[in-house]
């Protein structure tokens, strides 16, 4: 087999991604875990294997081994008092490697419930097993690991929607372009229909639903039947932050999203101006460390699903269905739906929509308009860190601005970086007009509406960053909304007098539907931020407490 991608000296530097464990540590996991034996060459689990468990290496060598792509390849070697695992374990999704003795081997072998107990009970482990398999799934990505195969053309919205959901939901991936037939010549038989899933030669799925993707990869988790102190729909800052305080504090919860974890925030390429991030983070980077420390505390996740019905029993009990048939039964519900940003009265953007009109920049998008001129609509924040982002790809970065003054939206630090960049150009008082292209976007028109001049100009790629629309139009009419779609929480449903009982008054972020609350971005009278929203999850937890009188 090949030398190891992570070589032993490189593995013995980065103690983050492989921290060895002291002889306390090791007790500890001794006391969870059970003691098993492997012969030299024996498997311990792999790739594709669910659930998994963890291991703590005794004695003996332990080999990680992609056996995703032509050829294994070995990527590497852990020592004793090592561990041996990956963020699956916790979400519990197949395993994304194999596993190997390279002699015979003692181990301690976890379950994921052995390994969430010992993690709540034994800090210094906590922080060593969490930072480790966050560190080690940056270092798969950075291998040049490949995980599954998708086949499409790089115009394909289907092929990008599939790719958006992989990305979101961290499951590695290689993305191959169909519009080279050649590139079908590796596959046992050529696909039926794009884009198609594969492991290795064989072809798995052919332009499959996201939830029959979901459900062949191991994302979709089916939810237990019972009755859950808490369900919070979306994902996003304040769905994550209500997972991990309402977990941390011992309500049973499960977390339903339409893609995965993340939101809009998550599609953000960086985020500045959180605290406690002086060197900033990506928007995924918040959403992945957000959602294991979720998984740590027990949170259940299930995406994608929607919800198609949310209703309240005479008990208290509310019931939510979700589109593929099944009810979820909860005490309280928690709605972080967010805001998705709005689309242009411009014709053939929808038309357009994943063939060069997008509404994310992340590396899935920015890598399809390589090399090529873009246009940013847009001048806010997200707008702003988008054609940063995009200047790493194209040199010929347009960020079309309504108004006159970049700085009225867009944040100081953000708005000198954009001016100096000289991959910017910032195109102040113009306006999208029309864009061209059959199957893709080939163009664009923009016209300065100071001077009323128009210009017609190539285009890879339209990204747009304007405006905000509450995604709360699953709700009807039966909570209430302000004119704009925002719910309305606390004060302001009294004041409207649609607050049912006469026995309280409704608490902070409770809506006009007693045991249901309201959190993030999807709230009337919101601050837009990231922090506000983590912190709106972490009230709305604080309420359904007081609801269910768990503080008392």
């Amino acid at each position: 087999m090949n030398a190891p991608v992570i070589s032993e000296s490189e593995a013995q530097k980065d103690v983050e991604a492989f921290p060895l464990l002291n002889d306390e540590e090791m007790q500890e996991a001794i006391k969870c875990g059970r003691i098993e034996r492997y012969t030299a060459g024996e498997t311990l689990f792999e790739a594709g294997e669910m659930p998994i468990d963890c291991f703590v290496s005794i004695s003996g060598d332990l080999d990680i081994v992609d056996t995703s792509g032509e050829e294994e390849r070995l990527i590497v070697t852990h020592e004793p008092r090592s561990l041996v695992g990956d963020l699956n374990i916790l979400a519990g999704r197949p395993a994304i490697a194999a596993c190997r003795a390279r002699e015979n081997a003692e181990v301690i072998r976890l379950t994921a419930s052995e390994v969430r107990s010992l993690l709540v009970r034994a800090a210094s482990l906590s922080e060593k097993w969490i930072n480790a398999f966050i560190r080690r799934r940056e270092l798969l990505e950075e291998s040049g690991f490949e995980g599954l195969r998708v086949y499409g053309d790089h115009n394909d919205p289907a092929t990008l929607r599939v790719r958006e959901f992989m990305h979101r939901n961290g499951v590695p991936h290689r993305w191959i372009d169909t519009s080279d037939a050649a590139t079908l010549s590796e596959l046992d038989k050529k696909p039926e229909a794009f884009p198609a899933i594969a492991w290795r030669h064989r072809i798995l799925l052919e332009n499959p639903s996201l939830r029959d993707l979901a459900i062949q990869i191991g994302v979709k988790r089916k939810i237990p039947e019972q009755l859950f102190d808490t369900v919070i729909i979306g994902s996003g800052p304040a769905g994550l932050g209500a997972a991990v305080y309402a977990a941390s504090e011992g309500l049973s919860t499960v977390v339903l999203d339409r893609i995965g974890p993340g939101g809009q925030a998550g599609s953000s390429s960086r985020i500045e101006n959180y605290a406690g991030f002086p060197a900033g983070l990506s928007g995924r980077e918040l959403a992945l460390k957000s959602y294991v420390q979720a998984l740590k505390f027990g949170a259940i996740f299930s995406s994608p699903v929607s919800v198609i019905s949310l209703g309240c029993l005479q008990d208290g009990v509310h019931e939510i269905g979700l589109d593929d048939g099944s009810v979820v039964r909860s005490k309280t519900v928690i709605i972080s739906t967010g805001v998705t940003y709005r689309s242009m009265g411009v014709a053939g953007l929808q038309e357009l929509r994943g063939a060069g009109i997008f509404y994310a920049a992340t590396r899935v998008e920015a890598v399809l308009c390589k090399g090529h001129p873009v246009h940013i609509i847009g001048a806010g924040n997200s707008a702003g860190q988008a054609a940063m982002f995009l200047s790493n790809f194209s040199d010929q970065v347009n960020l079309i601005v309504r108004g006159s003054d970049l700085t009225k939206s867009m944040s100081s630090y953000l708005s000198e970086r954009v001016v100096v960049n000289p991959r910017i150009k910032i195109r102040l008082q113009s306006e999208l007009r029309a864009v061209e292209g059959h199957d893709c976007l080939t163009g664009v028109r923009i016209e300065n509406t100071a001077s009323g001049e128009m210009t017609q100009e190539e285009s890879a790629g339209i990204f747009v960053f304007i405006g905000a629309s509450p995604c709360t139009d699953f709700l009807g009419t039966g909570i209430c909304k302000d004119n704009k779609g925002f719910l309305l929480t606390g004060t302001d449903v009294s004041s409207n007098a649609s607050w049912p009982l006469t026995t309280r008054s409704p608490l902070p972020l409770e809506t006009s539907c007693p045991g249901i609350f309201a959190a993030g971005d999807c709230r009337a009278r919101t601050t837009k931020r990231v922090a506000a929203a983590i912190g709106d999850g972490a009230l709305a937890v604080t309420c359904v407490h007081d609801y269910l009188g768990t503080y008392e």
